[in-house]
């Protein structure tokens, strides 16, 4: 049971990288040209892509204080498995669209978060 003896470690370290777009909400047009390769510059999409910054950010923030309180860890991890799994299937779904291209490295760690998410969640592992 690799996965569930070294939960701690691997939400530390999920969380942490999961909460990096924290950057996005506060320098959006330049954390996503810099990650994502993407250029937005309308209002709209910069007030959107702050938001989701943000979002993502305090789902990271979650997964880290689900790595130290055990009673909140398969909510928190069940709820980062819908996110990680969405944007996974969302980019492969998109993945010939131009606006993608800078997402390779998002779906890649996503989906491994996916896998060890659903193993301890599902006991495998």
């Amino acid at each position: 049971m690799i996965v569930t003896e070294h939960i701690s470690t691997i939400l530390l370290v999920t969380g942490s990288i999961t909460a990096l777009p924290l950057l996005q909400f506060l320098f959006p047009a330049k954390f996503l040209k810099w990650m994502n390769q993407i250029e937005i510059s309308d209002e709209a999409g910069l007030f959107y892509a702050r938001h989701w910054g943000l979002v993502v950010f305090s789902l990271g923030a979650l997964l880290i204080f689900a790595a130290h309180h055990a009673e909140a860890r398969e909510a928190i991890m069940l709820c980062a498995l819908i996110e990680k799994l969405g944007i996974v299937l969302l980019i492969a779904s998109n993945r010939k669209r131009p606006f993608t291209r800078g997402l390779v490295v998002t779906a890649i760690f996503d989906s491994v978060c996916s896998l060890l998410y659903l193993a301890y969640l599902a006991g495998w592992a």
